[in-house]
């Protein structure tokens, strides 16, 4: 709106280069120039206080070897998941508690533009807190190995002493087999 402010109308123009194709509307307030524009980034403009994680971060950090399609980020202030459809994709917001939130992340650039990015550390405790109640160590490690299809090589080498001070901010059993698991191999 600022660019558009010695316009009589700028909501008008707006609108106006929006229909021309001219820019296009991500979502209410969240405009870019092309399609080709940086994707990751966007997110924070989206929902806020939010940083890139899940599969989204585990893909960034070549962690699994699929491509992922839609961005997950996750956030704190959230009473239920968050969704956005997008001409960029698909964006999730999900809740994490708030006392990990600040922890483990890093800044990350795409095409010159910066955002928040979970370790890849933070990046798995945050994707297996969303997966509840695993209590056995064989059940983990079918998840790690064959469900999200990680290489063993980067799981060992994590950093499992900041996961260990992490792990119980989250409140989770899952996270909790994740430790013992890691403790007997």
């Amino acid at each position: 709106m600022y660019e558009l402010s010695s316009y009589a109308s700028p909501k008008a123009k707006l609108t106006q280069m929006i229909k021309k194709g001219e820019i296009i509307q991500i979502i209410r307030g969240v405009y870019a120039d092309s399609l080709s524009d940086p994707h990751l980034p966007v997110a924070g403009m989206i929902y806020s206080p939010s940083y890139i994680s899940f599969e989204t971060a585990l893909a960034y950090h070549q962690m699994i070897p699929e491509r992922v399609y839609e961005m997950k980020s996750a956030g704190f202030r959230l009473n239920k998941e968050k969704h956005y459809e997008t001409p960029f994709g698909r964006y999730s917001f999900l809740y994490i508690p708030e006392s990990v939130f600040p922890w483990a992340l890093e800044p990350a650039p795409e095409q010159g533009h910066g955002f928040r990015l979970a370790t890849p550390e933070k990046a798995l405790l945050d994707t297996l807190y969303k997966i509840r109640k695993i209590q056995s160590k064989k059940a983990i490690q079918d998840l790690l190995f064959d469900d999200l299809r990680l290489s063993e090589d980067q799981v060992y080498a994590l950093d499992w002493e900041m996961m260990s001070s992490l792990a119980p901010l989250y409140h989770s059993t899952t996270l909790q087999t994740l430790l013992r698991w890691k403790e007997h191999v």
